[in-house]
């Protein structure tokens, strides 16, 4: 079977990464049992059993109780599990996706409380598509409060292509379709992609820019006009504008659709 470039890569790192983390949730789990009812790990003093070692998340000494043994117990048996369910096959979707064509956003504010204007983003993701030749996605996200990069996080929620229940069956094929194509993307452009603050790494490269402004995402391509400057990306372009009054508004799109 062809897999998609770069996939035995971060397939193998995906895999290196939970072997720690299972590992590391073991062992808590398991330290954790060992010191909750032991009675050299009991503290008179303070009437609380302490943890006998450290382990990756809590120090020795740390107070352990019979929420903490079942809470650790559920995370590696249940949550972790389902974590590892996630990614797997989030990484296979991707390795089945279409390319992507482009994207689209456009990102309204409207005047918000105290925290000034608000964002709601919209994401309109083209992918090939072997029934139809090609097919679009679109996702929606929105932000407010205060302290953060919040047309960055709207951007990045729509990017997410988040189903609900208002989606009809083809809607959430779509989504979910956009969501592996913009996976595809990222693992496929490699090392020179990956190190950039848009991406995480964990547990295999993908799109995560939440709260870190805009330029983190539009850096990554040259934009239309101008000169590379070190874009992370050379087979799209960008072309955006963001304005004082009214809408920004993006435009990824694969040089060979220009």
């Amino acid at each position: 079977m062809k897999h998609i470039r770069n996939y035995m890569k971060v397939k193998k790192a995906m895999r290196d990464h939970f072997r720690k983390e299972l590992a590391a949730a073991k062992k808590a789990f398991e330290v954790s049992r060992d010191s909750f009812g032991n009675p050299e790990c009991f503290d008179a003093e303070n009437n609380c059993y302490r943890l006998k070692e450290g382990v990756k998340w809590f120090c020795k000494g740390h107070v352990v109780t019979m929420d903490d043994v079942e809470k650790r117990k559920k995370y590696l048996q249940v949550d972790l599990q389902k974590e590892i369910a996630y990614w797997e096959e989030r990484l296979e979707a991707a390795d089945k996706a279409g390319k992507m064509i482009e994207i689209n956003i456009r990102v309204e504010w409207s005047r918000g409380g105290m925290c000034g204007s608000n964002p709601r983003a919209t994401a309109w993701l083209c992918y090939e598509d072997p029934k139809y030749g090609s097919n679009t996605g679109m996702g929606i996200g929105s932000a407010n409060g205060g302290g953060y990069d919040k047309g960055s996080a709207a951007v990045y929620e729509a990017l997410c292509f988040n189903v609900s229940k208002r989606h009809s069956f083809d809607g959430r094929l779509a989504l979910a379709d956009a969501k592996a194509s913009l996976d595809r993307f990222v693992i496929e452009h490699g090392e020179e992609l990956w190190k950039e603050y848009a991406i995480d790494r964990t547990p295999f490269p993908h799109l995560c820019f939440a709260g870190k402004g805009m330029s983190t995402f539009t850096s990554l391509f040259r934009r239309i006009g101008c000169k590379s400057y070190g874009a992370a990306v050379g087979d799209y372009l960008i072309d955006y504008n963001e304005s004082p009054k009214g809408a920004d508004v993006y435009h990824v799109i694969r040089k060979d659709r220009i």
